[in-house]
């Protein structure tokens, strides 16, 4: 979830630092750029990680502790590659959708908690998925599925810390302008 937390807000930097592109022109100013911050927002919804720490490692993710600061640019998607091709949901440089859906379903299976938050990030995983263009499809799915997750956070799951609950107003106020009707 550490590389999730990072693909996400890098993504969020990398919108808000180019102005609103077309698809973000109905979208108010505030849902726009990166939630308020919050130290350690990955740790708001106590969510069992995708894949293991080692992973993230060995495919060049810094430890989320490091003091990595924000580059300008869209995420290297080779790191997300790595790490689905470790599962086996990439080949040849292509997300496996398929294999993808059955990861989640059997993620699902393992904690049932999350079963609902995955049926909706399940919608993620498709290949006309929208985001900029200058973003890999690996890193807008894991983007996509990321942030359903965490919005979808099952109630029990998630931190009632005064960062969290300001991360989760803001979530729920930016909501309805990225869901898909």
């Amino acid at each position: 979830m550490i590389g999730y937390g990072f693909v996400f807000f890098a993504l969020l930097q990398v919108i808000s630092s180019q102005g609103p592109p077309p698809f973000l022109k109905d979208i108010p100013e505030k849902c726009r750029g990166p939630p308020p911050v919050v130290e350690k927002p990955h740790e708001c919804c106590k969510v069992e990680p995708f894949f293991e720490a080692s992973d993230f490692t060995e495919c060049g993710y810094k430890n989320s502790n490091e003091d990595v600061g924000f580059k300008r640019g869209p995420p290297d998607c080779s790191k997300q590659l790595c790490l689905m091709k470790k599962y086996n949901l990439a080949k040849d440089d292509q997300v496996d959708f398929e294999a993808l859906k059955k990861f989640l379903d059997d993620y699902a299976e393992k904690y049932p908690a999350f079963k609902s938050a995955v049926e909706k990030a399940k919608e993620c995983v498709k290949e006309d998925l929208p985001g900029p263009p200058s973003v890999c499809l690996a890193n807008r799915i894991v983007f996509c599925i990321g942030s359903v997750v965490m919005f979808e956070c099952p109630a029990e799951n998630w931190s009632e810390t005064e960062g969290c609950k300001t991360l989760k107003d803001h979530m729920t106020e930016c909501k309805p302008f990225f869901q898909r009707q």
